[in-house]
């Protein structure tokens, strides 16, 4: 029987073997590369809202709608990955290679830093020029209100526990897609678990950095409640980092690969 030319083997022991040093090398670049690639990732979710946000305009709210939502979202993510842009959700995994003393603390929260406020940056330009593009119209901006308002209405709890199972399945979508070999492979293994958190209305706190100044520009009549987005964006991101970091390690301890480097 021929090779599969979609995924490598399937192992699953052999990405958790790997991820560390490549979690590791990712924070090793130069801050200027980083953070240019994480205006881009930053960009590129920003895309993935608004096709989210596009597929749900005069559709109504059910889970069909949701599903279609979900599916249209995921490919912000696949070009993310596809291109090595940077994305913050993703690189709370880095919190294994700290674990297996590949990566100092110091340099990963250093990262972190550069790479969300790159994606801040890239999400909220993409914002402000869909938005003068006059791409509001047609109940997309409709669309825009009503996420953003239920993002502004939840409880901090509940952004912070809703952020967690976000992340847990972001990552696991980049995980897999690290096994791929093919850009289909990528595709197939990322659209599933985004799917599932996009129709689940969980907080991914890259996307809300889209979706949040969309809600606004499109209610330009009202003003912007900035402390709600705040308070989303920091319970958001601090669940995201809990999410990714429990999914990382907990895939590397069930596969017996955590263990200490005497790199970093």
């Amino acid at each position: 029987m021929a090779q599969d030319e979609t995924f490598d083997d399937p192992v699953g022991d052999s990405i958790a073997a790997a991820a560390p040093a490549a979690l590791a090398a990712k924070a090793q670049q130069p801050f200027a590369r980083m953070g240019m690639l994480a205006i881009l990732a930053g960009a590129f979710i920003a895309f993935g809202s608004v096709a989210a946000m596009v597929a749900q305009a005069n559709m109504g709210d059910g889970g069909a709608v949701r599903l279609l939502s979900g599916a249209a979202f995921s490919v912000g993510l696949m070009i993310v990955m596809i291109v090595g842009a940077e994305l913050f959700t993703g690189n709370t995994m880095m919190l294994l290679s700290t674990m297996t003393g590949d990566l100092k603390p110091r340099r990963m929260l250093g990262a972190w830093a550069m790479v969300w406020f790159g994606n801040l940056i890239g999400a909220v330009a993409i914002a402000l020029l869909f938005a003068a593009s006059g791409g509001l119209g047609d109940g997309v901006g409709e669309a825009a209100i009503a996420l953003a308002t239920g993002k502004l209405t939840k409880a901090p709890a509940a952004i912070f526990c809703s952020a967690i199972l976000a992340n847990i399945l972001v990552c696991l979508a980049v995980w897999m897609s690290m096994k791929a070999r093919t850009i289909a492979g990528k595709a197939v293994a990322i659209v599933g678990p985004v799917m599932i958190f996009v129709a689940a209305g969980l907080e991914h706190s890259i996307a809300n950095m889209s979706i949040l100044p969309l809600g606004w520009l499109a209610a330009s009549s009202q003003s912007p409640d900035f402390a709600s987005g705040l308070i989303n964006l920091a319970f958001s991101t601090a669940g995201n980092i809990v999410g990714g970091a429990m999914l990382a390690i907990g895939i590397a301890w069930g596969h017996d690969k955590l263990h200490r480097s005497d790199q970093g």
